[in-house]
């Protein structure tokens, strides 16, 4: 039996072998997650409350970006020390990124105390102990990335895969004990607990790695510039989307109705469906991709695969939820009311798969050590963000734009859910398009130049 699975691995090959295992395993964290975000939190979340859960999320993946960036060039070079045998350097480069972490988190604290109070007041919602709550979940959530990433970058896809098995029914249950006390708190101690469980069992996992047998090795001197080289554009797309990601959720809060601002929240559970083949299946290429093109491999292939994957799946479960959108948010009585927005499901459904088109492509390029595509990415996120708080708070340039021009924006009607998701599919659309010329314009190139890789 056992031979037949190597051998069934082997012929698949590591990228859809481990994909397939971590597809199966995240699926059942899925149910979890999915029973928890359209059962478990509207039914002790109040309407009025329901929509400010995804952007006092965003405001802890914000929180923890300065540690984000950083965790850039840690997966790429742990990677590539652990595919040339340097252990000793991989260790130091472990022993580092959790002494940064601990600056870090201290940094994060203090800066939220000046501004999460002003962000509460536009979210509609109480502060309480919500505040440091949301300032652990962030840091927890990148604390949690860095354990996955050192996972990830060392190919350990079996304790992933245990990992993520396990930590969904123990968010649940955290859940399920705190949500009834009160139900924001609740829900964002049970957001902090898996990535507590996560940095314990990575801790165990990676024994090896940082065991006394296994004598540090300096690379800063060596490697500082390189790392700097590597981390500057990364930077600029991880900062831009961060800020994309935070914007789109703040508008819909600020700007929007309660109920406008629930609904998105609600079908936004249902659209991000559409991503979970593309987001498993990148997860793993980046690492088999960076290890390839350190050693001067062959990698075209293995971005094709899981892109036409992502993206074809996604556009069938889009037309799924096109035909059965309605029908779905009827079945639960907590969905009900919400059925009205089933066409802006489907909408929301297209953005999330082009968006994981898109990051399947700049995770490949980066794992290449490629930047090209950093400036039309940016740019388009920067776009987005000005159209959606622009358009949605037009009082603001009145005075300083000319009347007429203050006027046609006024007619827009922008504080609406659907134009708001429409700004967000053009700019989509226009970011994967560009990804697609990009990838065209360089395919000639290797065909004009007789180059294989």
């Amino acid at each position: 039996m056992f031979e037949k699975i190597q051998k069934i691995k082997q012929r698949i090959g590591p990228l859809w072998w481990y994909s397939a295992i971590l597809f199966f395993v995240l699926r059942i964290g899925d149910v979890v997650n999915a029973f928890i975000g359209l059962w478990l939190v509207p039914r002790y979340v109040p309407q009025t409350e329901l929509g400010a859960v995804l952007p006092l999320t965003q405001v802890g993946s914000v929180l923890g970006l300065p540690l984000a960036i950083i965790l850039v060039p840690f997966t790429k070079y742990l990677n590539t020390y652990a595919t040339r045998g340097e252990l000793g350097k991989v260790k130091c480069l472990l022993r580092d990124m959790f002494i940064l972490t601990a600056f870090i988190f201290i940094f994060i604290f203090l800066l939220a105390r000046f501004f999460l109070p002003l962000i509460f007041e536009r979210m509609r919602v109480g502060e309480g102990s919500l505040g440091l709550l949301i300032v652990m979940v962030g840091v927890a959530g990148v604390l949690c990335q860095v354990f996955n990433n050192a996972l990830q970058a060392l190919k350990k896809f079996r304790a992933i895969s245990v990992i993520n098995f396990l930590s969904s029914p123990f968010r649940l249950v955290t859940m399920l004990v705190f949500m009834p006390f009160r139900a924001l708190s609740g829900y964002f101690v049970g957001q902090a607990a898996p990535s507590a469980f996560l940095v314990a069992v990575s801790l165990f996992c990676l024994r090896k790695e940082l065991g006394p047998h296994i004598r540090s090795e300096s690379y800063w001197e060596k490697e500082w510039r390189a790392m700097l080289r590597y981390t500057l554009p990364i930077a600029l797309v991880l900062t831009f989307g961060a800020i994309q990601a935070c914007v789109e959720s703040f508008v819909i809060r600020h700007r929007l109705p309660d109920i406008d601002s629930a609904g998105f929240y609600v079908i936004s559970r249902f659209a991000e469906i559409g991503g979970y083949v593309g987001l498993t299946l990148t997860f793993v290429l980046f690492p088999l991709v960076s290890e390839r093109h350190e050693r001067g491999e062959h990698t075209q292939h293995l971005l094709w695969q899981p892109l036409v994957a992502s993206v074809g799946l996604g556009f069938l479960f889009v037309g799924a939820l096109h035909f059965a959108g309605h029908w779905i948010l009827g079945l639960v009585p907590s969905w009900r009311e919400y059925q009205c927005y089933a066409p802006q499901m489907t909408l929301l459904t297209v953005v999330y798969v082009l968006r994981t088109g898109i990051s399947c492509f700049s995770n490949y390029e980066m794992a290449c050590g490629r930047f090209a595509f950093v400036p039309y990415l940016v740019v388009v996120s920067g776009v987005e963000c000005v159209l959606l708080y622009g358009l949605t708070g037009v009082s603001y340039f009145s005075g300083f734009l000319p009347d007429r021009f203050v006027a046609w924006m006024v007619s827009l009607r922008a504080a609406r859910l659907t134009f708001l998701l429409a700004v967000m599919l053009w700019c989509a659309a226009f970011s994967f398009v560009c990804a697609m010329v990009h990838l065209g314009v360089r395919a000639i190139r290797r065909k004009n130049n007789g180059s294989t890789l």
